[in-house]
């Protein structure tokens, strides 16, 4: 009796042994007949799916800036499956998948499609391997999204950038997942590039006689720009007008992105002879044509660019003479009067 209990704890010693060696050789091949083996049928089936989502949607509020850096994105992975918790371990899991069947590693693939020419995107990590009946956080995986725009976008207008994932089937059991699609709202930033050539920086008048400057604006940025236009420190006595705003488009959205800014400066015209030099600053500010509001706005207004005009205001002005020529025959008619009045008195 004793003998044969001996026996039957080396045999069972020993099965464990050859077990063990035999489930190794499994988990390290786990594509073998023996670990798919599997009392349920193949054509028992679950499903399997996978999701996406954004976590720091607190990127996506704000512009990306072209060459501004790039905006990273962080997008959760999430792999799930339908399998009953009853074939997800012990008996069950025996019976579903096979007694040597430990490791189910499902494969997920992450692609970017529908990129616009003036974007550039990188997306890493693109390719992973979930285990599927992993604890916690084994069924979700994180990939980082870099996005970049230069000033060929147009600017504020929303761009929808395509995120795909697909995945394969990690046992027979488990259909494949199907295709998910995620919609990625993009805006470029507004850049405000405004570019300056007047005529001619420094002209002649005389008193009374206009000058005016032809002010060519070229708009490089990447979206229409209003000029807001004003005169600071304007000379004393002169009279300088130009137009507030003018709208410039950019070649983001037009042919044309050049318009032309006129300003004028009347010298003052008062007797006597003038030899002046003087300097016109002007002020210009870019700002998007769809200006935002409040603390937005300073999201599409660009930098104030100064732009210095001289003008050199030389010659005789006999305006008022009028009134020099009747103070002149006041005075002769009241030397006149006390005259006659002198020798009426002798």
């Amino acid at each position: 009796m004793k003998k044969s209990l001996k026996k039957i704890r080396l045999s069972f010693v020993f099965g464990i042994i050859l077990m063990s060696v035999f489930s190794t050789l499994i988990i390290v091949n786990p594509e073998s007949d023996t670990a798919k083996a599997s009392i349920i049928p193949r054509f028992v089936q679950y499903d399997s799916q996978i999701e996406l989502e954004i976590l720091n949607p607190d990127a996506l509020n704000e512009p990306i800036h072209p060459y501004g850096g790039l905006r990273n994105i962080k997008i959760k992975v999430k792999y799930t499956t339908t399998v009953p918790p009853i074939f997800k371990s012990g008996i069950g899991k025996n019976l579903m998948f096979g007694i040597f069947k430990f490791i189910f590693l499902a494969p997920i693939h992450l692609d970017v499609e529908n990129i616009p020419d003036w974007m550039t995107v990188s997306l890493s990590p693109r390719d992973f391997l979930i285990d599927v009946f992993g604890e916690g956080d084994e069924l979700e995986r994180t990939a980082t999204l870099q996005i970049g725009v230069n000033k060929q976008s147009t600017a504020l207008f929303p761009a929808t950038v395509l995120i795909k994932a697909t995945g394969e089937s990690p046992d027979p059991h488990i259909k494949a997942p199907p295709e998910f699609t995620y919609e990625l709202s993009l805006t470029p930033g507004y850049v405000p590039l405004i570019d300056t050539q007047p005529d001619q920086p420094i002209k002649k008048t005389s008193p009374g006689e206009p000058v005016t400057w032809d002010i060519k604006l070229t708009n490089n940025g990447n979206g229409e720009a209003i000029v807001n236009a004003r005169v600071i420190n304007p000379p004393k006595g002169w009279v300088i007008s130009v137009n507030p705003q003018t709208i410039v488009p950019s070649l983001a959205e037009s042919d044309i992105n050049e318009k032309t800014l006129k300003i004028t400066a009347l010298p003052p015209k008062h007797f006597g002879y003038y030899n002046d030099q003087e300097s016109i600053q002007l002020e210009l500010i870019p700002e998007f044509s769809s200006p935002g509001t409040g603390s937005a706005r300073n999201l599409t207004r660009g930098e104030p660019i100064y732009l210095n005009l001289g003008v050199e205001n030389r010659g005789f002005s006999v305006a008022g003479i009028e009134v020099v020529l009747l103070i002149a025959i006041l005075v002769i008619v009241a030397i006149v009067l006390i005259f006659v009045i002198i020798k009426k008195r002798k």
